[in-house]
């Protein structure tokens, strides 16, 4: 069986939750990445992707600087266990919606999973 963790993205990158969206943009920028998760002290609490960038900011034409993070991030997180197959995670991405599943193990996350992972 192909298990999840072989297939994910590592290791996470996250931004705080008070940081500015234009911050979260240019941290997105330099990491190469599609997301980021957003934490809270030690706790993730939403994880904020290039979509929710486009619609909940640029669309609306809103100002990046000046809106936080946590106004546009997306929440609840979506996560699966790493032991999972790939067709599993296949079927909630797509039921769910989702581009970016968080991979955890032992309730903590450890990788995202993409569609583009799922090709590999």
């Amino acid at each position: 069986m192909n298990i999840i963790k072989d297939f994910m993205s590592t290791p996470i990158l996250s931004i705080d939750v008070n940081a500015s969206v234009e911050e979260t943009a240019k941290e997105m920028l330099k990491e190469g990445v599609s997301c980021l998760l957003v934490h809270e002290k030690e706790n993730f609490v939403g994880i904020i992707t290039e979509k929710d960038l486009v619609r909940r900011v640029l669309a609306k034409e809103k100002e990046a600087k000046n809106i936080k993070t946590h106004s546009v991030m997306s929440k609840p997180i979506i996560t699966m266990d790493h032991y999972l197959s790939r067709s599993d995670a296949n079927i909630l991405m797509q039921r769910k919606k989702i581009k970016h599943l968080v991979v955890t193990e032992h309730k903590k996350p450890v990788g995202i999973l993409t569609p583009k992972d799922m090709i590999t």
